[in-house]
């Protein structure tokens, strides 16, 4: 029996979520019911995610690379879910070695989705010693608040000529933004479309 691994990133994250293994039958059940279907080389079995836990994986496109050995399962994959048997939302959450290198502009803008989806993981589990936690326990006045303070920081720096300065106050300006959409249960995308439907003139 050939087995091919299977990558699963989330499709509109673009989070890799886990890698597992599937033979003929269980991709083509993958195609024929829509979610993810994987073989199981412990138990000697076909296995579908989330048949026990609850987090289905729905698939929106299959993916083949280049030398037809690996597959990449792109899902819908919510962001109350979580893929990793450990309670994790991914599989790959130990950093094993970060490069200081600066990032492109697409990852950097990438990192903003990463720290929303953190943001939310604090708010549900409300994990002691954290300050997002703090906040969130404080309740929608305090971070609205502290959103404004922030603000007021952001126009002092901008008068003055300290550019590091200045990033550092939207550094902090941006983390509380990303606070605010997360307790009033806000996604980055809603506010993206706000500006494209501005951008195309459909006030």
């Amino acid at each position: 029996m050939e087995l091919i691994p299977v990558i699963v990133q989330e499709i509109n994250t673009k989070e890799v979520l886990m890698l597992a293994y599937a033979n003929q039958e269980a991709i083509e059940l993958t195609k024929q019911t829509g979610y993810a279907h994987f073989y199981s080389r412990s138990r000697n079995k076909i296995w579908k995610k989330g048949e026990e836990s609850g987090n289905a994986m729905p698939v929106v496109k299959i993916i083949e690379d280049c030398d037809n050995d690996t597959l990449l399962y792109l899902v819908n994959f919510p962001k109350e879910k979580v893929a990793c048997h450990t309670g994790n939302r991914t599989c790959f959450f130990n950093t094993i070695y970060e490069s200081n290198t600066v990032k492109n502009d697409q990852e950097n803008l990438q990192f903003l989705l990463e720290l929303k989806h953190l943001v939310d993981d604090r708010k549900a589990k409300l994990p002691e010693g954290s300050y997002t936690t703090k906040l969130f326990k404080d309740g929608i006045e305090k971070i609205a608040k502290k959103f404004g303070e922030e603000s007021v920081e952001v126009v002092l720096a901008a008068m003055g000529d300290d550019r590091n300065h200045l990033i550092y106050e939207l550094a902090d300006l941006m983390y509380h933004l990303t606070v605010l959409l997360s307790a009033k249960n806000i996604e980055w995308s809603e506010v993206i479309n706000e500006l494209i439907r501005r951008h195309l003139g459909k006030q």
